[in-house]
């Protein structure tokens, strides 16, 4: 049975929508990230972008003077202009076998997962099916 989650988005004095920002609470650690910068593999964090992503934890409320911060990292993620979800009809191991491909949702998936599923149920055929 499916269950229903609330979002609330605010205007707020951190982040846009070319600079965003986010808070995520890890166990005993805070994740303050929210950066995208395109066709960039520069691997380290650069003293600009960490004094960006602490003002604007400073601003949501963290007291960065007592947070030190005890890790950094930069990751890579692909980029798509849009999602694909479908089914390969040229793939497959054996008759019978599909290959969804549902990806590209980037820095969205957290909130199209569901309707993502749904349609990759329906696509399988089982969209009557929760």
């Amino acid at each position: 049975m499916p269950n229903d989650v609330a979002i609330l988005t605010e205007e707020a004095p951190w982040g846009s929508d070319t600079d965003a920002c986010y808070i995520i609470p890890r166990g005993d650690v805070l994740v303050v990230g929210g950066s995208f910068h395109r066709e960039d593999t520069y691997a380290d964090v650069r003293p600009m972008e960490k004094k960006r992503l602490m003002k604007n934890a400073h601003l949501m409320g963290i007291d960065t003077e007592k947070s030190p911060i005890v890790d950094e990292w930069t990751g890579f993620r692909p980029h798509r202009p849009s999602i694909r979800l479908e089914v390969d009809k040229h793939v497959g191991i054996s008759e019978g076998i599909k290959v969804v491909h549902n990806y590209g949702h980037g820095g969205s998936g957290w909130t199209v997962f569901v309707g993502a599923a749904k349609q990759v149920a329906t696509l399988l055929g089982h969209g009557d099916k929760q």
